[in-house]
């Protein structure tokens, strides 16, 4: 982390920063640590406010989805944003989550899985439980089977992040085999949900646009591999 605060304090372009996300330890081993510092290097104006609580929120949901995998080993957590203007959701915090799976969801449309009348997808603004993939006749499920069987999921629940009236994202649960979700797992996922809301409400707009200016970029490179 030394190093990173000596590279911020001489640069602070983008590039730094996202050299910095890359290298945080999603553990949140030294979590404490790099709370301390991150709100040095924000006092300092080194980086911006934007900048700061997005380091934060990463080393936050990073923590959270790293003890539930450490306690539940046979879960996979990950965390989504749902854009409410543009209808797509994008990767907060997947890194448990099938490489094949992250790819799909990032900057996913999502219109297809917004019934009429209603705002958001039904996992946006309320639990979905589904225990059984391969049994399941859920539309949701419907839409996205292929991606579940080729991601390994046969079994998911989701937690909406509402903040207000307004959905923020979803938390996503799954794990490689059918199961039911206890319902002391579920009041754990159900608590966890005020504290990711807390982390992630302010920040949510800079992430999206964050990742949409990457997208052109990312397209590109995905041309390029033979």
């Amino acid at each position: 982390m030394e190093q990173i605060v000596t590279s911020l304090r001489k640069f602070k372009e983008t590039r730094e920063l996202k050299k910095l996300l890359a290298r945080l330890d999603p553990s949140g081993k030294h979590e404490s640590n790099l709370a301390v510092q991150l709100l040095q290097l924000y006092q300092e104006e080194l980086i911006g406010r934007s900048e700061y609580l997005a380091l934060r929120a990463k080393i936050a949901t990073g923590h959270y989805l790293s003890r539930l995998r450490s306690d539940c080993p046979e879960l996979r957590g990950a965390l989504y944003l749902y854009d409410t203007d543009k209808l797509r959701i994008w990767n907060a915090s997947v890194s448990h989550m099938p490489d094949v799976f992250n790819e799909y969801t990032q900057g996913l449309d999502v219109g297809p899985d917004i019934p009429e009348q209603s705002p958001a997808p039904v996992y946006a603004t309320h639990m979905l439980k589904i225990e059984n993939v391969l049994r399941s006749d859920h539309p949701i499920v419907s839409n996205h089977y292929d991606m579940y069987k080729r991601a390994a999921i046969q079994s998911f629940v989701t937690l909406p992040l509402v903040h207000g009236s307004e959905s923020i994202g979803y938390q996503f649960i799954s794990a490689e085999r059918p199961r039911e979700f206890t319902a002391q797992e579920l009041s754990r996922f159900s608590a966890a949900s005020a504290y990711l809301i807390r982390e992630l409400a302010a920040i949510k707009p800079y992430m999206i646009d964050q990742f949409e200016r990457a997208e052109p970029q990312a397209a590109h490179k995905h041309k390029k591999r033979p």
